[in-house]
């Protein structure tokens, strides 16, 4: 095909994409005029700039015919480690080389395997994706690292007085590509070696060094990805980025770069790149305004998933009609009807816009409830007590969270809280799943919509820049009396083994954490003083010697909490404590699995859900005796409430504690219809 015929052809499909991209923007907006504003538009921008930066540079991989599965990983690595240097001492100017100098290590080591050892780029890049995710959450050592906020590196790379800055950068990245790839010998070398690379070996061209060079480019990218990644989300979570990299290569698929190498369309990557931005984002306005409980990630995938698949089908199919078409007889007047089609869609759409903002009217009284998961048991019951608090105080609930509670989904449940705020709701109650959420919150205090955290709620480092800055919207927390839990459980089970401490001349009771969170640490520490005093005080056992032994987080690489138990097994805990249902899963498959060796052991849970009510039904040994339910229903009841009260101006508390329920084998079906002990 000559050069001039695939301009052409690349034109045709920017105009599709571009056609699609705006209808669909036109139609969020009309569906939810809120989708356009200005807070809006900033958050899908600075979403939008590293997940672009990433399918630029993985286009040079693919132009080879390969593809980089580490590019997320890569992008995750180079911000964490640079953070973490900068937490250690380092000036933060030099995160910015800190960034590219990693992403260009992997990208070198990518373009070893795959250029000079053959290693298949699916195999290789797979593996580097793996070890670095490894390797930099060890080095790191830590959970989260926090970049600073308003600095001079977010208005720099991402907000400058309200204007996205990083689309600048964007734009210059993307020219700079272009002329690389068709104004300079390495991006003419690198697309013939997709095209045919035996070819263009036997040409004399060293394809071992050009191949080397693209992964080496994708790498640099990815690096500079992580700059703007790192300035627009404060958060960079040691378990995030996954998925990343599979987005960057739809993008660039979508946008016209073929999946077997020799054709790359730049332009077409940004417009790909951005479509799946606003399908993302405009899902969040669309399905709770058509009262559609799905959860938007989940679709967003099926849509991905479905476009991408279409577009290498479109893309196989015009290669197969290639030889039989030429290209320059009928594009002009192709280009001009899909140009009159798009100016037709535009105007008509602009209208439509234009009519629903005039007579948007008064909008329903909204309310808004951002959880750290919605998937889960707990979330239902939390939903169905929101629900109802809302029907209470009329007002109309949306009810939106992550799949998972995982810090790896930080970027989802930030994309969340965006739009409701940007919704213009009338309240927001929150649960946060890890630091990274003061910017967000901040514009919540300038739209005056009031904040009510509730669970883990909003983390202690958000909460101290949201109090320095003088912009803090939350009103109320209402949260689990995790220490009164903790103390709780400990009194349950010193009840039932007083006796046997009395008999023995030591004792000692071990304490399984499930993550290091304050919930998770209030739990321990409750249990811990509790169980402590309780047997100092009790005239059988204050002569005796009583020990706690807690075991935090036993393995943290991944979360082996039976590494625990086997150690407390060692030290001849009598009874052990688990905070939270992950350890209970985990303990309870290793007794399934028939280890006897736990048998003498008396456990007590937290949490609920199916294998603690097995493990109860069974009444053999090891024996649960019992465990802490949170309130789940109440909390979203309570929590909604709060908001509610606020957004009528009412009066309200500014601290609601919700306790924990005991609940066993005599009482958990009827703790399982008050929506207390769940299921699942």
């Amino acid at each position: 095909m000559k050069r001039s015929d695939r301009l052409v052809k690349m034109l045709r499909q920017n105009i599709v994409l571009f056609t699609t991209l705006l209808v669909l923007f036109l139609l969020f907006a009309i569906v939810n005029p809120n989708f356009i504003d200005r807070y809006n538009v900033l958050s899908m921008v600075q979403s939008f700039v590293p997940y672009a930066i990433l399918a630029i540079g993985v286009s040079f991989v693919i132009a080879t015919g390969g593809v980089d599965l580490s590019v997320g990983a890569s992008m995750i690595a180079a911000s964490l480690l640079a953070g973490r240097f900068y937490q250690l001492g380092m000036p933060l100017f030099l995160v910015i080389p800190v960034m590219i100098l990693v992403g260009l290590a992997v990208g070198a080591l990518n373009g070893l395997l795959v250029a000079r050892w053959k290693v298949p780029s699916f195999i290789a890049t797979l593996g580097t994706c793996m070890a670095i995710r490894g390797v930099s959450a060890i080095i790191v050592a830590i959970p989260n690292v926090i970049y600073p906020t308003n600095t001079w590196l977010n208005a720099t790379f991402s907000n400058l007085n309200g204007f996205p800055i990083g689309i600048v950068w964007l734009f210059l990245f993307a020219a700079g590509a272009i002329i690389a790839f068709h104004k300079t010998v390495i991006g003419r070398y690198i697309l013939s070696i997709g095209s045919n690379e035996e070819a263009t070996r036997l040409s004399g061209i060293n394809v071992v060094r050009y191949k080397f060079i693209a992964y080496l480019i994708c790498g640099g990218f990815a690096g500079l990805a992580g700059i703007f990644y790192a300035s627009s989300f404060a958060t960079i979570v040691a378990a995030g980025g996954s998925g990343i990299e599979l987005e960057a290569i739809a993008g660039a698929y979508i946008g016209g770069t073929a999946s077997v190498g020799g054709s790359v369309s730049v332009i077409g990557t940004l417009l790909g790149s951005f479509l799946l931005v606003v399908i993302r984002v405009g899902l969040n306005f669309l399905l709770p305004k058509m009262n559609l409980s799905f959860n938007s990630t989940y679709v967003t995938y099926v849509l991905t998933g479905v476009i991408v698949i279409l577009s290498i089908l479109f893309d196989n199919l015009k290669k197969r009609k290639g030889a039989n078409i030429d290209l320059t007889q009928v594009p002009k007047k192709k280009i001009l009807i899909s140009g009159i089609v798009s100016a037709t869609l535009v105007v008509a759409m602009s209208v439509g816009l234009g009519v629903a903002v005039s007579f948007h009217g008064t909008r329903e009284k909204t309310i808004a409830v951002i959880s750290k998961g919605e998937t889960h048991a707990f979330w239902h019951n939390v939903r169905d007590g929101a629900t109802k608090a809302a029907e209470e105080g009329g007002y109309k609930l949306t009810f939106r969270g992550p799949p998972e509670e995982t810090p790896a989904n930080l970027p989802i449940e930030r994309s969340l809280l965006q739009s409701a705020i940007s919704s213009g709701v009338d309240g927001i109650a929150l649960s946060c799943i890890c630091e990274g959420f003061s910017d967000l919150l901040m514009q919540a205090k300038e739209a005056n919509i009031p904040v009510v955290q509730f669970d883990s709620g909003v983390w202690p480092l958000d909460q101290q820049a949201l109090d320095e800055a003088g912009k803090n919207p939350i009103v109320s927390s209402v949260l689990n009396d995790d220490y009164g839990s903790g103390k709780l459980a400990a009194s349950k089970l010193f009840e039932y083994v007083k006796a046997d401490i009395a008999i023995e001349e030591s004792y000692t009771v071990g304490v399984i954490t499930h993550d290091e969170t304050v919930s998770a640490l209030s739990r321990s520490q409750g249990f811990e003083d509790g169980f402590l005093a309780l047997a100092e005080q009790d005239p059988l056992t204050k002569v005796k010697s009583v020990k706690v032994e807690v075991q935090l987080k036993p393995d943290s690489t991944n979360m082996n909490y039976k590494n625990g138990l086997d150690y407390l097994d060692q030290v001849g805990a009598k009874a052990v404590f688990m905070t939270g249902e992950p350890v209970i899963t985990q303990i309870y498959d290793a007794v399934q699995s028939g280890l006897s060796q736990y048998n003498d052991i008396i456990f007590v849970g937290y949490d609920a859900g199916d294998r603690q009510i097995a493990w109860m039904e069974e009444h053999g040994k090891p024996l649960l005796l019992g465990s802490i339910a949170q309130d789940s229903y109440r909390l979203g009841y309570e929590a909604v409430t709060q908001v509610i009260a606020a957004a009528k101006g009412k009066s309200i508390s500014g601290h609601v504690v919700t306790p924990g329920v005991w609940w066993d084998k005599d009482n958990y079906q009827e703790l399982i219809e008050k929506k207390i002990v769940y299921r699942g």
